[in-house]
């Protein structure tokens, strides 16, 4: 087993005891493989925090993990909607997060201890050559609070799209799956003012949290915005992490940038069953109606 395991394995474990308040242990025995890592440049290297991004499912976070993976980031195993299997596979079971979250944390503590020796594995073995590493899974805003609590160094992209053409998306799957967690509970069929309902109770705890818990660390990035200027928020992308913007190729980035079809879709509707205090809803997360 090569060095870097065995630190992350330790590492991991500490994290195990601290979060089970056997915090002066965790400390001594953290301080030791901190020393290592401070002395090894390429460890270093390996164990910088991610970057993850999430968002309501058809928010447009497909995208942007596109474009981490150009910029050279490692993202993990993926499907064709870029989302992280392993992530998937560890925390995509609704079920099993709101039987946990509350009462017995210390299981979803054990599966990102997991998670990230997977993922560091395959860093270091596959893609030592990518200058980080991440994953895109759009339900990771609800992990917020755990992923802060986590990872000492970490990065969080919101993506955000105009909350009435989210209202008339297909792809309501995330609202179905976790709307209870806000009290909103989903009809039989589809139904545009409560999935508007979610999009903003998901959007709004996710924007506060991640303001309060990870401050310069969290970025909301507009879809409408990145589809209509594609160039501007690209840029503010690179400098939130902290790259050197001239390494980059921003119009060649732009060209992974395509507007679909639905954008604007709500123009189409009948928009008349929405109340004022509705479009208040999403004004108040900076959009227009």
């Amino acid at each position: 087993m090569s060095l870097n395991l065995i630190i992350l394995r330790r590492l991991s474990y500490t994290r195990l005891l601290d979060f089970s308040y056997h915090i002066l242990l965790a400390t001594i025995i953290l301080e030791k493989e901190r020393k290592k890592i401070r002395e090894n440049k390429h460890l270093r290297e390996i164990f910088h925090g991610p970057v993850v991004i999430g968002g309501v499912g058809g928010s447009g976070t497909r995208v942007v993990a596109e474009i981490m993976k150009e910029l050279g980031y490692y993202i993990g195993p993926l499907n064709k909607a870029n989302d992280n299997l392993e992530f998937a596979k560890l925390f995509g079971s609704p079920e099993w997060f709101k039987k946990n979250h509350r009462n017995n944390k210390q299981v979803i503590f054990k599966r990102l201890i997991n998670f990230e020796e997977s993922m560091l594995t395959s860093l270091e073995t596959n893609h030592s050559n990518s200058i980080g590493w991440g994953w895109k899974n759009p339900v990771t805003h609800i992990y917020i609070e755990f992923l802060a609590k986590y990872f000492k160094k970490i990065k969080y992209v919101l993506v955000i799209r105009n909350g009435l053409e989210m209202a008339y998306s297909s792809n309501q799957n995330q609202f179905y799956k976790w709307g209870d967690l806000y009290n909103i509970k989903p009809g039989t069929k589809a139904d545009p003012k409560s999935s508007l309902q979610y999009w903003f109770a998901a959007n709004e705890k996710a924007i506060r949290l991640g303001q309060e818990l990870f401050n310069h660390n969290f970025l909301v990035i507009n879809f409408n915005d990145l589809c209509m200027n594609p160039e501007k928020e690209i840029r503010s992308l690179i400098s939130f992490l902290e790259l050197d913007q001239s390494k980059y190729n921003i119009d060649q980035l732009a060209k992974l940038i395509h507007p679909p079809h639905s954008l604007g879709r709500h123009k189409k509707r009948d928009l008349s069953s929405f109340t004022e205090g509705e479009f208040d809803l999403i004004r108040k997360l900076g959009f227009t109606i």
